[in-house]
């Protein structure tokens, strides 16, 4: 017999075999680490600090006026230092206003008209002035003692009571100024009030919801209107009229009509030395009577700058002249 066994020899490797089918997805990896900072971008269009320039908007709703429900209104006094009474400023009569009112009352409406009142006194030497910018020195009718004395007991009339008015501006011809008014007292007699009346200034009660301010240049020159085109602010403003600085209207030695300078009673378009009357019940004839020229009445206005001498100075005497009943003379 015989015997065989067998012997096994490791081949040669075989040939790579075909791609095997994809296998499922794996698990998400890790986050990664931030990237380096990209370079700085360019602009396109606009300025160095702006974006590119939008399309323009639609129009906006008419500005508020007077007649607008709801509008935020102010109410002012001018006086016309004449015998008539001033005219109401609109918005077509100032230089440089844009009317948007669509016929609506567009700046200012006249709520009444009257008398231009300064002070109240008593006759223990109190009193109270009247601010030239409020509707409180706008009388509706002109008397020579319109207030009354009242204690816890009782309440009179008092003869040495008196009142102060603002009297007109004298008009610019031959007379001086101490010529143009009467030195001594007028009597305010039943028919011939207007002796009187004829000399103190009218003025009108308005209301506009536009706040009216006073600019004062501290100068002989007028000033420019403030604009807000700078710093962040934006707003426009217009000249209503120009005039003179006035601080206080001095009825007496001490009592006075002080104003606010940042108000329009603080600009009077017209410059008086003296533009007060003192008017009571017990004249020197035992009358209601007025007075316009008085040893201790004063004005006091803002004093021009450029002047720089210490002493003091005098001017005058001023050229004025006759009334007349003539509004275009003034």
């Amino acid at each position: 017999c015989k015997q065989w066994y067998q012997r096994r020899v490791r081949g040669r490797p075989g040939a790579k075999g075909p791609p095997g089918d994809a296998g499922p997805p794996g698990k998400p990896g890790e986050e990664g680490e931030c990237g380096a900072d990209g370079p700085n971008g360019q602009w396109v269009g606009g300025g160095p600090t702006s974006g590119r320039k939008g399309i323009p908007g639609e129009m906006g709703p008419p500005g508020a006026t007077l007649d607008t429900t709801y509008a935020q209104v102010n109410q002012y006094v001018i006086h016309s230092q004449t015998m008539f009474p001033p005219e109401i400023p609109t918005g077509r009569n100032i230089p440089g206003w844009t009317d948007f009112s669509e016929g609506r009352v567009d700046f200012a409406a006249k709520v009444m008209e009257g008398f231009s009142s300064s002070y109240f006194g008593t006759s223990d030497g109190s009193g109270t002035g009247q601010p030239l910018s409020s509707s409180g020195s706008c009388i509706r009718q002109f008397k020579i003692q319109p207030h009354v004395e009242c204690t816890n007991e009782v309440c009179e009339i008092n003869g040495d009571d008196y009142s102060v008015w603002m009297s007109i501006a004298p008009n610019d011809t031959s007379k001086t100024f101490g010529e143009f008014y009467p030195q001594e007292e007028i009597l305010y007699e039943t028919g011939l009030e207007s002796r009187v009346t004829d000399y103190i200034s009218r003025c009108i009660v308005v209301d506009s919801i536009y706040p009216w301010l006073a600019i004062h240049s501290f100068t002989d020159e007028v000033p420019s209107c403030p604009q807000g085109n700078s710093y962040g602010y934006r707003f426009e403003s217009y000249k209503l009229w120009e005039g003179y600085s006035l601080i206080s209207e001095m009825a007496d030695q001490g009592k006075a009509s002080s104003q606010d300078l940042t108000l329009p009673g603080s600009c009077m378009k017209k410059f008086v030395p003296l533009s007060t009357a003192r008017c009571s019940l017990s004249g020197a004839a035992g009358k209601p009577y007025c007075n316009f020229a008085r040893s201790g009445a004063v004005n006091i206005y803002v004093r021009n700058s450029k002047c720089t001498s210490e002493e003091t100075e005098t001017v005058g005497p001023y050229s004025y002249g006759d009334q007349r009943e003539d509004m275009d003379y003034y």
